[in-house]
């Protein structure tokens, strides 16, 4: 699977299961301003979340951590 990552937008991180499949990726403008959570699908789109000035806003907003253990 190819991940089809946003343009213009830096990935920090990506949110993998114990299987190794990434669930999630957060990234950033440039300005690191705002910070966005991005869904991965099977086929490796993205559907974007939402926005925050952190990223713990959004890990627990989207119970990030939850679904990487297959509990959400």
């Amino acid at each position: 699977m190819t991940i089809q990552y946003p343009k213009g937008e830096i990935v920090w991180v990506g949110y993998y299961n114990k299987d190794g499949e990434c669930l999630f990726i957060l990234t950033s403008k440039p300005a690191r301003d705002y910070y966005f959570l991005y869904e991965v699908s099977q086929d490796g789109s993205v559907k974007k979340l939402g926005k925050a000035k952190t990223p713990p806003e959004l890990e627990k907003k989207f119970d990030v951590y939850s679904k990487m253990r297959g509990n959400g």
